[in-house]
């Protein structure tokens, strides 16, 4: 039997989709492909955290669905968190019911298959992430993961660290720790943040290089990690922080557990203690009552600051969100304009500045692979999160392999990547 498989999403749907493919292999022997006109059954991991997410879920079904009209696909599977949304009475999907075969919520497999200490690795990369927990318990008012994931839900330390291990023994070399909350791991189960615990065990993982941190709320940034990342090498001096807004207002309004004094303190500590940490964080714009101050407060602190990457999303109104019926709606007009004045604009003239800075530095970095259009390899720093920041292209005549780890210069750049040669 035949599986065409897509996943859509965060890195954490990445996990669950490569879990689920390695049970698939193991339980039932099928072939995965790449082709959907060659498949038995066509399996979606979706994703449901804003509109533009459904409808790119919806897309993706659709278009298999004429492909099973045509014959070319049997049954079509939806599993992931816009099926686990179609589940929850009042809010079911009429345009799933009519193209999915099968509708699966995503906690009616998860918890089952993230518990398997025995899983037989299918799938393996030098370079991937690891989820350590599941579900969140902060409740931002403009977020549905806890109506579809629950609340937190933490994998022991010992798993975490066999998995680890397992795919380290097969080549991995970069690890990304992540789940909804991160920082919060290990309070369901161990009554503590038990984050510095795990990593300490991770980064005694011989074959494991890079340790990398994602989904880290600011206000769960103590000065334990900030010491364990400055001392343990094998931590990368790189952490993904999302802030979401800087408005005080704006902040209390989405539920947010911080302040705009507390953010801006602890950024002043972590350049303090590790001068050389690379931020990257995420902002939500056009949130219910967000005013021209509050956006031009923003706006400040973004250029004030200067992230190393910045993600920016627009507010989305979803049913099953807190802020769903919140007055004074930004119009979508406006949400996209500040949206796009951030990145095309703010952020562009930051990391405009910063290439220009970075040339002739000195690099580690772990290649990624080749550009045939380039021609060039395609590798990142320890700045860069694989397949969301930025990379820096190597010129050189050298065969490299994906994986490993080479020594670069910064020679110049094209807007948001570096260009570097070998040393």
């Amino acid at each position: 039997m035949k599986i065409y498989f897509v996943s859509l999403g965060c890195d954490k749907n990445k996990v669950d989709s490569e879990k689920i493919l390695d049970f698939f292999i193991s339980k039932y022997n099928v072939e995965i492909t790449d082709d959907p006109n060659e498949c038995d059954i066509a399996i979606v991991n979706t994703c449901a955290f804003i509109g533009d997410a459904k409808r790119e879920s919806l897309d993706v079904i659709k278009d298999l669905y004429e492909r099973k009209q045509q014959g070319k696909i049997l049954r079509i599977m939806v599993l992931g968190c816009l099926a686990k949304e179609h589940c929850i009475e009042g809010f079911e999907n009429d345009e799933l019911s009519k193209y999915a075969d099968v509708i699966l919520p995503v906690d009616e497999y998860l918890s089952e298959i993230d518990n398997k200490t025995d899983r037989v690795f299918n799938i393996i990369n030098y370079s991937r992430p690891i989820k350590i927990s599941d579900g969140c318990d902060k409740n931002c008012t403009y977020c549905i993961i806890p109506k579809l994931r629950g609340k937190q839900v933490s994998r022991k330390i010992e798993d975490i660290v066999l998995e680890a291990k397992k795919m380290a023994d097969l080549g991995l070399v970069e690890l990304e720790v992540v789940a909804q909350d991160t920082l919060s791991y290990g309070i369901d189960i161990y009554k503590k943040k038990s984050i510095a615990d795990l990593l300490t065990q991770l980064s005694n993982i011989e074959k494991l290089k890079w340790i990398r941190l994602l989904y880290c709320y600011p206000e769960e940034i103590t000065d334990e990690l900030i010491q364990l990342m400055k001392t343990n090498k094998k931590i990368l001096h790189y952490i993904d922080m999302p802030i979401q807004h800087i408005s005080n207002k704006i902040l209390r309004s989405m539920n947010r557990a911080t302040t705009k004094e507390n953010i801006k303190q602890l950024i002043y500590k972590l350049r303090t203690e590790i001068p050389d940490i690379a931020l990257r964080t995420t902002l939500l714009v056009g949130f219910p009552g967000e005013t021209e101050d509050d956006f031009s407060e923003l706006v400040d602190f973004v250029e004030e600051i200067g992230f190393d990457h910045v993600g920016c999303f627009a507010y989305s109104k979803e049913m099953l969100s807190a802020s769903y019926d919140y007055h004074y709606q930004v119009p979508d007009l406006e949400k996209e304009k500040r949206k796009n004045w951030i990145m095309s604009v703010v952020q562009y003239r930051k990391v405009i500045n910063h290439n220009q800075e970075e040339i002739g530095k000195k690099y580690e970095v772990i290649v990624d692979g080749y550009d045939t259009n380039k021609k060039m390899y395609v590798s990142r720093n320890y700045q860069n999160t694989k397949g969301i920041d930025s990379v820096i292209y190597i010129k050189t005549k050298k065969d490299l392999l994906s994986g490993t780890f080479v020594k670069v210069k910064i020679t110049g750049f094209e807007e948001y990547d570096l260009i570097a040669k070998l040393l």
